[in-house]
């Protein structure tokens, strides 16, 4: 329930918003906004409309900060220099720029109030919950964007997010197909599994030095030790100049108190509610029939506050918290809908108010608890202070340091000891890295950095590779310290790896003509003795751990009628499987609220399957061009 009510109002489209205004700034600057001239600005045209180089590099480093958020320090940036991502990215912006144009053609369009209202919620544009214009005007500015640009851009987020509710409120899913996908969905079937053991068979395979031979000699690419080089490099990042900028006390208390509020935890709640669930598309008898329910509860647990966390349990439709007897635990106001908000920072502690109407139907709620909003000590924050105020007094280094860095390793081209001194920083040697790089590479681990140090330049002609962006805001520039050239390992060093991998082909062969010929025999009602099966057990399409994926849809194929059945295939440690199945057992009927919901799942899916297909039709119909040499150029 919590997550559900959060989703509403501070969902993927808020926060895409707000990505739109922090993200490329934060990770390099307003010049990629502004600072954007000559011939290649345009990476593609969609039916005449252009798509600029500049909304290309925001959408790559929109999706670079995704990542680097979900994946943390395992990311890394050099990935989305592959092609394929890269094109992916733009395919994105071409179906954004091809739904926004059929919007407009079909009328449709955000009005000054809509947008009004949405960007009024969004909570960084908030100040003690209300909206703030001179937050919203410090906030764009401090980002260097004008309030025309980002209107714009949160004017066609909304009009895409609008051609997707109308598939989405579209797609109608019928009971009764819903009720046919639960049953088979849903529907156990009652199995004995045998496994063949590839171990069983080791002692009947021999290699031959022969065999061994003859296989290396026809996979000898397969055991080449490619050509590898140790590299000497300088790093330059603003990271490493922050460190060395010193801010004193008295600078971090005052920097403290001109933002307390920056460092303040807002007031918290937390409260039990039950829920009596409605659906957009209930008739005003189901609307009234669950808001006289409700009513009847809110009567039973005022009478009986004691009784709330029972009722819960037995009447909520809330499968997130009525299990906990309707507990959602602490939360700040801008958690929930307004509705249930308003209601809940209203009431005393202990106070039980209802019903309390929202989009997800009628609740009655119990405040148990209140945290007063509170600031952070300086203590706690002065480290992070500290951290914010040297990276920002490193940037505006940083961009003089890059330019002297770049042309320092270019002038200086045969040494980078004079450049790293002049510029403070620490030279330091690779181990041992090819072409392909690989997780010992470390900063140096990067598409671009590679291609650079393997390059003639560098390799033949002994100089400084140029100064390569290997991750915002960090600079490299290397240059060769020794080199070994491509060869191949000697057969006396790989004979142990072939022969363990021909004893596994040839036992792999072995073990799949016992497994077809046992199954063969099962399915002519012959069982050969030596086929122990273990004991029963039930499973489900969705709940089939112990079997090979690939006979999931045997087992749920084999005829009823004609039990027992029997499936068999190679599992993925070399050994065969073989399936058993006994008998049926049906899904269980579903009820009411379950069988609402796998109607609406449906729906959900037949309405991103029916947009995708619209999305794809669009595509076939319109005149889209890519000016791919633009497109594979690094980012502004």
């Amino acid at each position: 329930m919590l997550d559900s009510i959060r989703e509403r109002t501070h969902g993927w489209l808020a926060k895409i918003i707000l990505a739109l205004i922090t993200i490329p700034f934060a990770l390099f600057g307003i010049d990629s906004y502004f600072n954007n001239r000559g011939g290649d600005n345009i990476v593609a045209t969609v039916n005449g409309d252009k798509i600029s180089r500049q909304s290309f590099d925001r959408a790559l480093k929109d999706q670079q900060a995704e990542l680097a958020a979900s994946m943390g320090p395992s990311f890394d940036p050099s990935v989305l220099d592959a092609p394929k991502i890269r094109h992916a990215i733009l395919d994105g912006l071409i179906k954004q720029q091809l739904l926004i144009g059929s919007a407009r053609q079909a009328g449709m369009l955000v009005s000054d109030a809509q947008l009004a209202k949405f960007i009024g919620e969004i909570p960084a544009f908030q100040e003690n919950g209300q909206f703030s214009n001179t937050r919203y005007e410090q906030l764009l500015r401090q980002q260097g964007m004008t309030i025309p640009e980002f209107e714009r851009r949160v004017r066609q987020e909304l009009l895409m997010n609008d051609m997707r509710a109308a598939f989405s409120q579209s797609a109608v899913m019928p009971a009764s197909v819903a009720k046919l996908f639960t049953a088979a969905f849903e529907q156990q079937r009652e199995i004995n599994l045998y496994k063949i053991n590839p171990a069983e068979f080791v002692k009947q395979v021999k290699v031959t030095s022969d065999q061994i031979k003859a296989y290396y000699d026809a996979h000898q690419s397969e055991y080449t030790v490619p050509a590898q080089a140790k590299f000497q490099y300088a790093v330059l990042s603003l990271d490493e100049i922050a460190q060395h900028i010193p801010v004193d006390d008295v600078t971090l208390k005052q920097d403290y108190d001109q933002n307390i509020a920056k460092y303040s935890e807002p007031e918290q709640r937390q409260a039990r509610h039950i829920l009596i669930a409605v659906s957009p598309t209930d008739d005003a008898k189901k609307r009234a029939e669950a808001k006289a329910k409700a009513e009847q509860l809110f009567k039973q647990v005022s009478a009986s506050p004691s009784s709330f966390a029972e009722l819960a349990k037995q009447d909520s439709n809330d499968p997130g918290s009525a299990a906990q007897g309707g507990d959602l635990g602490w939360f700040p106001r801008n958690a929930m809908v307004k509705p249930f908000a308003d209601a809940v920072f209203g009431m005393k502690e202990g106070e039980i108010r209802g019903p309390i109407a929202t989009d997800f139907g009628y609740h009655i709620i119990q405040l148990t608890g209140i945290k007063p909003a509170q600031a952070r000590s300086f203590d706690a924050v002065k480290a992070s202070i500290k951290t914010e105020l040297q990276k920002e007094q490193a940037g505006k280094r940083f961009a003089d340091a890059a330019e002297r860095f770049s042309n320092r390793v270019y002038e200086q081209s045969t040494e980078l000891k004079s450049t790293a001194d002049a510029l403070g920083i620490k030279l330091a040697t690779s181990g041992w890295i090819s072409r392909k790089g690989g997780a010992g590479a470390g900063v140096l681990n990067s598409p671009k950095m590679l291609q650079a140090m393997f390059s003639d330049d560098v390799l033949k002609n002994k100089r400084n590779s140029d100064a390569i962006e290997v991750a915002p805001n960090v600079l490299v520039s290397a240059r060769l310290a020794e080199y070994q050239p491509a060869s191949v390992q000697p057969l006396v060093a790989v004979s142990g790896a072939i022969e363990q991998l021909l004893i596994k082909q040839q036992v792999r062969g072995l073990v799949q003509k016992q497994g077809e010929a046992i199954l063969a025999q099962l399915r002519a009602g012959k069982e050969p003795a030596d086929v122990h099966w273990g004991a029963f057990q039930l499973v489900s399409r969705n709940h089939a751990e112990a079997v090979s994926v690939k006979l999931i849809e045997g087992i749920f194929a084999a005829d009823e009628k004609a039990m027992p059945g029997y499936v068999g295939t190679e599992d993925a440690d070399g050994g065969y499987q073989l399936v058993r199945i006994t008998r049926v057992v049906p899904a269980p009927v579903p009820d009411a609220l379950k069988l609402k919901a796998m109607q609406v799942q449906l729906a959900n899916i037949v309405a991103q399957q029916a947009f995708s297909d619209y999305l794809t039709g669009l595509s076939r119909a319109a005149k889209i061009n890519i000016k791919t040499s633009a497109l594979e150029k690094s980012p502004q």
